[in-house]
């Protein structure tokens, strides 16, 4: 191991850096001795602090500079100094102590040498005649010390931009920041034994680990920093260099971990409000590198490329900004459009057999224990995978900017309602225990709005749970009074409305009892008291409601099976999605009721009883299987046909649970009938008649429809044409 000197005559911030990079391990040395001709300098307080000894190395009027740097010498041998580093030393160095150290003196100059060197050319003055030349470039040099001043053989140089405006000091700030990450770096190589003087000119020899696919470099970019601290220090520990950007970097660097600025890679400042971070070539360069490809590893090397070989990253908040937004064209959300991060993930991703790529802080913990497991390496297998991730989650973020800028969060419709290309996007909300049948897996996703309902109480949901408990709120949704509604295998067992909620729920229940039972049930108002009491001897699966009184809850909860759920917004206008196999079909939700055609056709008109009873029938008929028929009065329904193939069938379904009905209950003040669809033939309305029905309500348009009406008035029956039909598969 290198034992260091470090000579500084002011504040020591190289000196600093040093000093980190030793403790951090980046540089395998020890500073063993600070000199400074300033005893008043800060680099002297940084050596103490970091209990580093210290020597005052005046020059005096009575010895000569050859003598004073015999001294230097002398203390240096004392403590078996091997390497000196010069960080602002304002003394010209002589024989003594060149001879004593041949090519084993560094010093940091704030410029490209040769340029804007030799004697005077030191600290602000500098930088005042980079500026006063009007060079475009300046930069930080790494070189070996001679007789001459800043003539000797050049390590390392890093370029930094002049821009218009800068001052001396602003330039000089840039510099400052290359200098603390480009001086460890020769002084590592150095100490390595990497750095070789070849003719008067330095030639840097490959590393050990260079073609090893170990990890060794890491660029950090977050903007979801859940986690990132400890990732970070992980990687640290286990010998990986931090390259990091702005917000990222001040993360990790204020809790304690080493972190590189990326502009010490790239040479250039984040700039356009930082708009433009990474895209740049020594970035992408380093990602994209080929490293088992000769030419483009001799490439990357003449061009000063160093190597990433993981990418941590995630994009901006776009949907979190967007939901907030009046529009989704506001400045503020346009600006959480990542570009940066995307072009990352997808170049880190792309080269996936030399670069993992890492889109998520879910996948921190697991690629720290494969990497500590496997003396930094990650096997080709989670470098797939993950990329896999990257792709998608880059996928999911387009998707989703384009679904903002083209939906109803939009003040401008998108011309095209069903693109050509349909991408969803979607996240998972749990694991289900299984699907329709135990032998089916299946999971529940979400949109980027997340889950639409909250589970208060009870077992996990099952796949047919999500499906009735969706039905049920759609259908209790549709109406405007107090309502309930009783589900069984995706359709109605019983809707009713009351002038008070738990009316409503026993006018639905007593529609089919049977049918009620484990039934899913759903109501527009909080469950209150007396809802819970009644539930509390029967058996059902789940309910949803917008709350539930304390005292309901209490109740309920004492059952520990029954899944209570919350629900408090209207049903969504979103495109519906339906797999057919292969395929999918999108449509509009169906969130019509009846629409202006509503009119009557018979001879005779409906009364104001039968023509409550027929809206509230024509309500419920919309949720019902096809083919559909409802009996029902004014405020329930009293006999449900459903999914029948043949709509005469449905009607004589509907008449066996009618006379079910009428055993417990007296008939309804008007008995009518709905059906989702229109009567293909006149058999239906007389079989309808048969039960008793005053009025029908259909959506009509069939070529039968003169036939079905002469029944209709055969019968005397009132009739309804909607014009609005409403099938249910």
């Amino acid at each position: 191991m290198e034992k260091i000197a470090v000579f500084a005559s002011g504040e020591g911030t190289n000196l600093q850096a040093l000093l980190d990079a030793c403790a951090d391990g980046r540089i395998r040395g020890e500073i063993v001795l600070v000199a400074s001709n300033n005893p008043d300098g800060g680099a002297l307080k940084r050596a103490a602090r970091a209990g580093v000894e210290t020597f005052v190395c005046s020059l005096n009027e009575r010895e000569t500079a050859d003598e004073h740097c015999a001294l230097l010498v002398h203390e240096c041998k004392k403590r078996g100094v091997t390497l000196i580093c010069l960080a602002g030393f304002m003394l010209k160095l002589k024989p003594p102590l060149l001879k004593a150290y041949p090519n084993r003196i560094l010093n940091i100059h704030p410029a490209l040498l040769p340029s804007f060197g030799g004697l005077g050319m030191y600290g602000m003055k500098v930088h005042e005649a980079v500026l006063a030349a009007g060079v475009k470039i300046s930069g930080a040099t790494v070189h070996v010390v001679d007789e001459e001043y800043d003539r000797g053989p050049i390590l390392l140089q890093s370029a930094v931009p002049v821009l218009d405006g800068d001052t001396p000091q602003t330039l000089a700030a840039r510099v400052r920041a290359q200098e603390h990450w480009i001086y460890p770096k020769a002084v590592s190589l150095l100490c390595e034994g990497r750095l070789k003087l070849d003719g008067g000119r330095a030639r840097i020899a490959a590393s050990p680990t260079d073609a090893s696919p170990r990890v060794k470099r890491a660029l950090l970019s977050v903007s979801d920093k859940t986690g990132v601290v400890e990732f970070a220090r992980g990687l640290h520990e286990l010998g990986v260099e931090l390259v990091s950007t702005s917000g990222t970097a001040k993360a990790i660097a204020e809790a304690g971990v080493p972190v590189r600025p990326l502009d010490t890679m790239t040479g250039f400042p984040e700039i356009l409000d930082g708009r433009v971070k990474t895209l740049h070539p020594h970035v992408h360069g380093a990602i994209l590198l080929r490293r088992k490809d000769p030419k483009q590893a001799r490439e990357a090397e003449l061009f000063g490329i160093e190597p990433i070989d993981l990418v941590v990253v995630n994009l901006y908040p776009f949907a979190k900004t967007v939901a907030a937004a009046k529009s989704p064209f506001d400045q503020d959300v346009i600006e959480q459009i990542d570009i940066g991060g995307v072009a990352l993930i997808r170049a880190a991703a792309k080269n996936f057999e030399d670069v993992a790529v890492l889109t998520s802080p879910a996948d921190y913990g697991a690629t720290l224990a494969e990497l500590a497991a496997a003396q930094g390496r990650l096997d080709g297998a989670t470098r797939r995978k993950l990329a896999l991730a990257a792709f998608r989650h880059t996928a999911d973020y387009d998707g989703m900017i384009a679904k903002a800028w083209c939906g109803e969060a939009s003040a401008e419709k998108c011309a095209e309602q069903f693109p050509p290309v349909l991408n969803p996007r979607l996240g998972k909300v749990q694991d289900l225990r299984y699907g329709e049948n135990p032998h089916q897996k299946a999971a529940l996703y979400a949109n980027e709005n997340g889950s639409s309902f909250t589970q208060l109480h009870g077992k996990e949901l099952s796949y047919n749970n999500l499906l009735d408990a969706a039905g049920t709120w759609d259908a209790v949704s549709d109406f405007e009074a107090p309502a309930a509604v009783v589900f069984k295998h995706v359709t109605p067992a019983g809707i009713a409305v009351g002038d008070t909620i738990d009316q409503a729920f026993d006018r639905a229940w007593a529609c089919d009892p049977l049918s009620a039972f484990g039934g899913v049930l759903a109501f527009n108002r909080p469950v209150n008291r007396a809802i819970a009491q009644a539930l509390s001897q029967r058996f059902v699966e789940v309910l949803t409601a917008p709350g539930y009184d304390p005292e309901a809850l209490e109740l309920l909860k004492k059952k520990p099976n029954v899944r209570l759920l919350v629900r408090t917004k209207p049903p969504t206008k979103a495109l519906q999605l339906r797999s057919i196999g292969d395929e999918v079909l999108v449509t509009e939700p169906d969130r019509a009721v009846a629409g202006p055609d509503w009119r009557s056709v018979a001879k005779r008109a409906p009364t104001p009883d039968e023509e409550k009873a027929l809206r509230f029938a024509w309500a419920a008929a919309k949720h019902v299987k096809s083919n559909a028929i409802v009996l029902a009065g004014p405020e329930q329904t009293v006999g449900l046909g459903a999914g029948q193939m043949s709509r005469v069938d449905s009607v004589h379904m509907s008449g066996v649970k009618y006379k079910l009905w009428l055993r417990d209950n007296p008939a309804p003040k008007a008995l009518v009938l709905a059906s989702d669809a229109f009567f293909p033939f006149r058999d239906g309305i007389d079989a309808a008649a048969l039960l008793g029905i005053s009025a029908i309500v259909s959506p009509g348009g069939s070529v039968k429809d003169p036939e079905v009406l002469a029944a209709a008035d055969e019968h005397n029956l009132a009739m309804i044409f909607t014009g609005m039909r409403h099938f249910r598969h």
